[in-house]
C-alpha cells in the first residue's frame, strides 16, 4: 500500500505526517489557535509557537532541499486556509449572534410563556404575565417559574445577565476575587482546551474576579452528571469541587433537581448565544474574548486592561 503525506485540519489543529517524503515520518498535532510559524532549517521543518514559552517542535527531516521546500509550501497553504476559515467563521458568528440569537430567544420566551399558560389551565383572558427572572440565564424554565421578559440582544444586556446569574447563586462557581476587574468563563470540565486554561486562570486569579459558568456541551452525560453535583453544592464549596472535576475526578455527592436545572439553563444560553466553543470568556462589559487572542494569562490580562481603558 502506498503511503501519502498527510496534512489534515481538524477543529483548531493540524495533523501532520509526511509518510511519503519525510525521513522520520513523525506524527504531529500542531495547534493553530495559539499562533504558530513554520520554519525551514536545512532540510528540516520545525513549528514554533507564538506564546511566551516559544516552544518549537520538529515536523520532519527531508532527503533533499526540493522535498523540504515542497513540504514547507504545503504547510504554509494549510495555515493560510485556516486563517481564511477563521475570519469567515468569526464574521458568520457575529451575524448569527446579534441577528438570529435575539429572535430565537424571543421565540423561546413566547413558547415557554404559552406552556406556562396551558399548565395553569389555559386562562381564556390572555397569556400569563411575563415576570422577569433574577437572571436571563434562567431561560430554560422549571415548572412554575416565570418566563424571561426580554432577550439578551447587546453586550450590555449580556453583561447584566451574567452578573444576575452570579447573584442568583445557582448557576456559577466563583474561582477568585480580585481588584483589577471581573470576567466570566463558560467552561466544560471534559473539554481539553478548558483544562489547558485552568493554570492560566490560576495566574489571573491573583488580580481578577473570575466566575465559571459550567456547561456540558462537550462532555455530554459525563460532564452533565459532574456539573449537576457541583451546582448542588453550597456556593463557597464549589471552587474546590470545580478543580476536582476539571481534573477528571468525580464527586461523591448526590445530584439534585436544582443542579440539573442550573446546568441545563447554562447549556441553553450557551447554544442560543451561538458561542463557538469552550472555553468562552466574557468581560464585565459583556464583550467576548476575540478568537485572535490566545488563551494565556498574559494575553487575557492585556485584553482586560485594554477593554477597561476603552471604557474610560
Amino acid at each position: 500500500m502506498k503511503s501519502n503525506d498527510i496534512i489534515k485540519p481538524y477543529e483548531n489543529s493540524l495533523f501532520v505526517q509526511f509518510c511519503a517524503t519525510g525521513e522520520l515520518k513523525i506524527m504531529n498535532t500542531v495547534r493553530l489557535d495559539h499562533g504558530v510559524t513554520f520554519n525551514r532549517k536545512g532540510n528540516g521543518i520545525e513549528a514554533r509557537y507564538h506564546d511566551s514559552k516559544g516552544e518549537s517542535i520538529l515536523i520532519d527531516l527531508f532527503a533533499n532541499d526540493s522535498l523540504s521546500a515542497m513540504a514547507f509550501q504545503r504547510l504554509q497553504k494549510a495555515v493560510a486556509r485556516y486563517a481564511r476559515y477563521r475570519r469567515l467563521a468569526s464574521f458568520c458568528k457575529g451575524v448569527v449572534k446579534w441577528g438570529v440569537a435575539p429572535l430565537v430567544l424571543c421565540l423561546l420566551a413566547l413558547a415557554v410563556n404559552m406552556a406556562a399558560t396551558r399548565s395553569l389551565g389555559g386562562n381564556s383572558t390572555g397569556a400569563a404575565p411575563m415576570v422577569p427572572l433574577p437572571s436571563n440565564l434562567g431561560a430554560l424554565q422549571q415548572p412554575g417559574m416565570p418566563a424571561p421578559r426580554t432577550a439578551v440582544t447587546s453586550p450590555a444586556e449580556l453583561a447584566k445577565a451574567m452578573a444576575d446569574g452570579v447573584n442568583a447563586g445557582k448557576f456559577s462557581v466563583q474561582l477568585s476575587k480580585g481588584n483589577k476587574g471581573t470576567f466570566y468563563v463558560f467552561s466544560d470540565p471534559s473539554c481539553s482546551h478548558c483544562r489547558e486554561l485552568e493554570p492560566e486562570l490560576t495566574r489571573l486569579a491573583k488580580d481578577y474576579t473570575i466566575h465559571i459558568f459550567p456547561v456540558s456541551v462537550i462532555g455530554g452525560d459525563v460532564s452533565l452528571q459532574r456539573v449537576t453535583k457541583l451546582l448542588c453544592a453550597k456556593p463557597d464549596a464549589r471552587a474546590t469541587l470545580w478543580k476536582k472535576i476539571v481534573g477528571d475526578d468525580d464527586l461523591q455527592l448526590t445530584p439534585c433537581d436544582e443542579g440539573l436545572s442550573a446546568v441545563t439553563a447554562n447549556n441553553q444560553i450557551f447554544r442560543v448565544m451561538r458561542f463557538a466553543g469552550t472555553p468562552t470568556i466574557i468581560n464585565a462589559a459583556g464583550v467576548e474574548l476575540p478568537d485572535s487572542i490566545q488563551n494565556t494569562a498574559d494575553a487575557i490580562g492585556q485584553w482586560m486592561m485594554t477593554t477597561a481603558s476603552d471604557k474610560k
